[in-house]
């Protein structure tokens, strides 16, 4: 039986990258491998990750996390030095004994384990398993300072592999960290989503949270203004998360008063029954991550992979997605879906496929033919090839 140790600091987000590295909790605690989540957040994470994914979680523990950092934290052994990146920095300043003394309370913890994974949030970690893989789900662009690089490359001899949710922020963590990498496309579990694809609906599934990678929910209602002059019978649904209370969420208001003339709907923290049904009904797929960004001065606006556009494709819909970060590795444009730039061709795009029902047809077939090297099998499969290679 192994012992792995699993660390996100951005778990409460519940988002796609907390689906990937809870996907890998869940398969090794399905192996009864011993899974330990490094967790200091609300107790009831878990079970709000078992509704929003649909994973079988409960042989996952959670134990004290090791990885908190002090408010206003740096020294030498923290795990991040002084990062500048466009409009950002970030610097954190402690008692060098305070960040020995957790260091070594960190070594003590982690040296018992068999495998660690640890998500990045632009930092390099000390990490002090028998097998070290750091996941980058983001594509930071970080230019760091020569002590901070120094401390990376000693940090960085102790990770055995980096593990990139895709080649395209692959190509920014050699860039600016280290070409020791490997490419584990996210899981979907593909085999759960059918397809009946039986109502004028356009989808988009994204949070309302505009952080990092902001969904842009706006600019489709603003381009479904447009669609709707020229078009009866069709609406928008728009589904997603919201970590704060809807009534409260400034973004989510804002969108309501954009479309409030307009046959749009919201689904709110939608459960993954509901969210299923709601993908299996649809017919076309709307994504707008990553519109108007320069993806070579700002990655991390982007899409760095797009789930929830596989998703969509495994269940027949056809997906008009932003041509930026990841999305193009899934989407081959005209084959089994559509790349745009702005949003007349967003419009464009939809409305020739309203208007040709067999193209669509077409379209939704291969869409969903696509996506076999993105379930959740494959996914397994490769994560055991990658640790059993080290």
């Amino acid at each position: 039986m192994l012992k792995i140790g699993i660390y996100d600091p951005y778990l409460d987000t519940l988002g796609g990258g907390e689906r990937y590295i809870l996907t890998i909790a869940e398969y090794y605690s399905q192996k009864d491998d011993q899974v330990d989540l490094f967790w200091s957040g609300k107790n009831d994470l878990l079970a709000k990750a078992t509704d929003r994914f649909s994973l079988n979680l409960n042989k996952v523990n959670i134990v004290d996390d090791i990885f908190k950092i002090p408010q206003q934290s740096l020294s030498l052994f923290d795990d991040l030095s002084t990062i500048k990146s466009p409009g950002k920095e970030h610097v954190r300043q402690t008692n060098p004994l305070n960040s020995l003394k957790m260091l070594i309370n960190r070594f003590m913890v982690m040296s018992k384990y068999d495998i660690f994974f640890f998500l990045s949030d632009g930092s390099v970690p000390f990490l002090f398993s028998k097998k070290n893989f750091l996941h980058f789900q983001v594509p930071f662009s970080f230019e760091f300072n020569f002590k901070t690089k120094l401390l990376n490359s000693l940090k960085l001899k102790l990770i055995n592999n980096n593990i990139c949710n895709s080649k395209f922020t692959e190509s920014f963590v050699r860039k600016y960290y280290t070409n020791n990498t490997k490419v584990l496309y996210p899981p979907v579990d593909i085999d759960k989503f059918t397809a009946s694809n039986n109502k004028n609906i356009i989808l988009s599934v994204g949070r309302f949270d505009n952080i990092l990678n902001a969904k842009k929910q706006d600019i489709l209602i603003e381009a479904f203004r447009v669609l709707n002059q020229n078009i009866k019978g069709w609406k928008l649904i728009l589904a997603g998360g919201s970590l704060e209370d809807p009534s409260k969420n400034k973004y989510l208001l804002y969108l309501n008063q954009l479309a409030k003339d307009l046959p749009v709907e919201f689904m709110v923290n939608p459960k993954f029954p509901d969210l299923k049904e709601l993908y299996a009904t649809s017919k076309i797929y709307w994504h707008a991550a990553g519109f108007n960004v320069d993806q070579n001065l700002h990655p991390e606006e982007t899409e760095h992979f797009g789930i929830s556009t596989v998703e969509a494709m495994a269940s027949g819909l056809v997906p008009l997605v932003v041509n930026r970060g990841g999305l193009p590795e899934i989407i081959s444009d005209g084959i089994n879906g559509f790349l745009w730039e702005d949003i007349t061709k967003l419009y464009q795009k939809t409305k020739q496929l309203i208007d040709n029902p067999k193209k669509l047809s077409e379209l939704s077939d291969n869409a969903k033919n696509s996506i076999s090297k993105f379930s959740k099998e494959n996914f397994n499969l490769h994560l055991d090839k990658i640790l059993n290679n080290i």
